[in-house]
């Protein structure tokens, strides 16, 4: 991360000017004949307050970490909000690492399979395994990165702002974003919702909505669905 007085240009940089990737891949565990599962869309892989059994890594699908807090209002129902979105090659079940029993519920948004690393097996391996020690510490700095570059998009960034640096991260953690600006649209196929993107970036429903369709009004994106095209990044870029 570069440092920065300014957290809003931190937070702009992260998101748009070749910010480090935090792709993290636990390829050392690629050998090992982890079992896998199979998660249909809507359920749960885990869910809060569970212990902490396995890590897991996802080979196809997504999902999405939902955490609910309790209501300052008695009167209230508790307050869920996403908390992340997690892809292929992307590690689920950190967040019950401290306390040894999960903090947010993991739900698949489309039919998901993931490889189940228990870790009562992982803790062994590492010790024995440098480089595998090595890729667990990296993906749980880039979740602390990840986390971080959120908190600051949500204290800083306007809603056009964040709208367009979520379709940017998405664009590059799938491996779309190797196509030049301007040169070819890059196809997105989003497995959420405008919902579950407004809980995730702290804007209300009618906003992500109004916001996408004045990016596709100027030009920056084509809608059709679910389906959004970056027609040209370095405008999504410059929000």
């Amino acid at each position: 991360m570069e440092p920065s007085v300014d957290a809003g240009a931190a937070a702009r940089r992260a998101a748009h000017n070749g910010a480090p990737t935090l792709h993290v891949r636990f390829s050392d565990a690629d050998a090992i004949p982890f079992p896998t599962r199979t998660v249909e869309r809507g359920d749960a892989l885990y869910c809060a307050g569970e212990p902490l059994r396995s890590l897991y890594t996802v080979q196809s699908g997504c999902f999405k970490t939902v955490a609910t807090f309790p209501s300052t209002d008695d009167d209230s129902a508790p307050h869920t909000q996403v908390t992340g979105f997690h892809f292929a090659n992307e590690t689920l079940g950190l967040d019950g690492v401290c306390t040894n029993r999960h903090e947010s519920d993991a739900v698949a948004l489309e039919p998901s399979v993931v490889r189940i690393m228990p870790v009562g097996i992982l803790e062994p391996l590492c010790r024995e395994y440098a480089a595998m020690q090595h890729e667990l510490l990296a993906i749980m700095s880039a979740e602390i990165v990840r986390a971080s570059r959120l908190a600051l998009m949500l204290g800083t960034m306007p809603a056009r702002e964040r709208v367009a640096a979520f379709l940017l991260d998405f664009a590059e953690r799938l491996e779309a974003g190797a196509t030049p600006a301007g040169e070819h649209a890059i196809a997105l196929l989003l497995p959420m919702t405008r919902a579950d993107i407004g809980s995730y970036l702290g804007l209300e429903l009618e906003t992500v909505s109004r916001t996408l369709s004045k990016l596709q009004r100027e030009g920056a994106i084509g809608l059709n669905g679910r389906q959004v095209r970056i027609v040209d990044r370095s405008m999504l870029e410059h929000q």
